[in-house]
């Protein structure tokens, strides 16, 4: 057992499973375990010396957050008998109620149009809190060239030309469609805006599956922890499941993280994504970045109401991610695909998600087509599509992916292009 948990009171019979968690963190696991056992845990912790900081109960789970050296989270998931703990040197503690600032405005979720020129994915969502502050959630890929400049642009035109600050920037996974062009706007634009909080929580580069997760991604993982780490400036905080913060109005909860598939494989990487529910005004939006078959395993045994919301992010981009079932349970009225037109048709007869999502909403929303506006609280009509910015370099996709088109199909995108560029 890793030397971190020498100095915490632990169950007395041993746990069934550890888990390297990244940045020095360490879970315990016990498997047939119960509420008692985890009142007992919660308790001896408390007398050992450490702070309740936080306690949340989500359908029947229960989650406990402590404050000390290091910072402790235990959870109990009744239809599992499970029981974890980790421990969590690294992390920074957060808001646990609205924080206080002046209401300027009122909440606004964009998603973002990253540049497709040359990808067909990336994933950029912005939401306004109260003071004119924002929350974003990813950035975009490194084929998305100019998207450090865009984003910030994008956020300074929002803030009328001013200095725009981010309150927090929130990372699902670590592949590089989503956290590239941030390590781009940390390294050469610090600058120009103000981050103060950015929340994620990445497995380790050492997890036994990491043969599997692609060379590419492990490096753009390990260079978004380095930039973190030359900003000491921007607090980290590393998100556990049953977490629930606020950032200025928005409160947002933590429904799932890489932790929760152990003892399951991770060879698919994105299953170590984040899933959070926002709330905004009242609103609920759900956020599970490309969560995949064995992060809705876990959505599906533990949640039923907990996943109802108004607005939905559908996982991976529309490719292979959640279930039929998510969606159903979701029941979001607008559902927003990060991923072009191109994609989006190619994948409609392959994926029954999707159309399953598309079919409970009123409306659905594909980031190609141009950035999309929905005022918070979420209400049919009042959706606005912004000018479509960018547009497909066939060119350089054949060069980069042998993606082939017909000159007819190219010339039909191009002629919708054109009609939507113009708002």
């Amino acid at each position: 057992m890793n030397k971190i948990f020498n100095s915490i009171p632990l169950p007395t019979r041993a746990p069934d499973g550890e888990y390297d968690c990244g940045r020095g963190s360490y879970m315990l696991l016990w498997g047939d375990s119960s509420p008692d056992e985890f009142e007992r845990l919660c308790g001896d912790i408390t007398a050992s010396g450490f702070r309740l900081f936080d306690r949340t109960d989500i359908e029947g789970s229960l989650h406990c957050t402590f404050a000390g050296k290091p910072v402790l989270h235990a959870w109990y998931c009744p239809c599992e008998r499970a029981l974890r703990l980790t421990a969590d040197p690294y992390t920074a503690l957060y808001n646990t109620a609205p924080e206080r600032c002046e209401r300027k405005y009122s909440n606004t979720l964009w998603q973002f149009e990253v540049d497709h020129s040359l990808i067909d994915c990336g994933m950029c969502y912005i939401v306004r809190c109260c003071d004119g502050s924002f929350f974003v959630i990813d950035s975009a890929h490194m084929y998305s060239v100019n998207d450090d400049i865009r984003i910030i642009e994008f956020l300074r035109k929002l803030n009328g030309g001013a200095k725009p600050t981010v309150a927090g920037w929130f990372f699902s996974h670590g592949h590089e469609d989503h956290v590239a062009k941030f390590s781009d706007i940390v390294e050469f634009h610090s600058g120009e805006v103000d981050i103060e909080t950015v929340y994620y929580n990445f497995p380790s580069y050492g997890h036994p599956d990491n043969e599997e997760w692609g060379e590419c991604g492990k490096q753009v993982m390990h260079r978004f922890e380095r930039e973190l780490d030359e900003h000491p400036e921007i607090k980290k905080v590393r998100l556990h499941t049953g977490q629930r913060f606020f950032v200025r109005d928005l409160e947002f909860s933590v429904l799932c993280t890489h932790e929760d598939i152990y003892p399951n494989p991770l060879s698919n990487f994105n299953d170590s994504s984040t899933a959070i529910m926002m709330t905004a005004g009242g609103c609920k939006v759900l956020f599970p970045g490309d969560c995949a078959a064995e992060s809705d395993k876990v959505f599906l045994r533990r949640y039923h109401d907990a996943l109802k919301c108004s607005v939905v992010q559908v996982s991976h981009h529309g490719h292979s991610g959640t279930s039929s079932e998510f969606y159903r349970r979701a029941g979001a009225e607008c559902v927003l695909f990060p991923i072009t037109e191109i994609k989006f048709a190619e994948e409609w007869d392959k994926q029954e998600p999707n159309r399953v999502a598309v079919d409970i909403a009123k409306e659905y929303h594909i980031a190609s087509n141009g950035t999309v506006e929905i005022p918070l609280p979420y209400s049919f009509g009042g959706t606005k599509r912004l000018p479509d910015e960018t547009f497909e370099d066939f060119d350089g996709i054949f060069a980069l992916w042998c993606y082939e088109y017909t000159d007819e199909y190219k010339e039909k995108l191009r002629r919708e292009f054109l009609e939507r560029s113009k708002g």
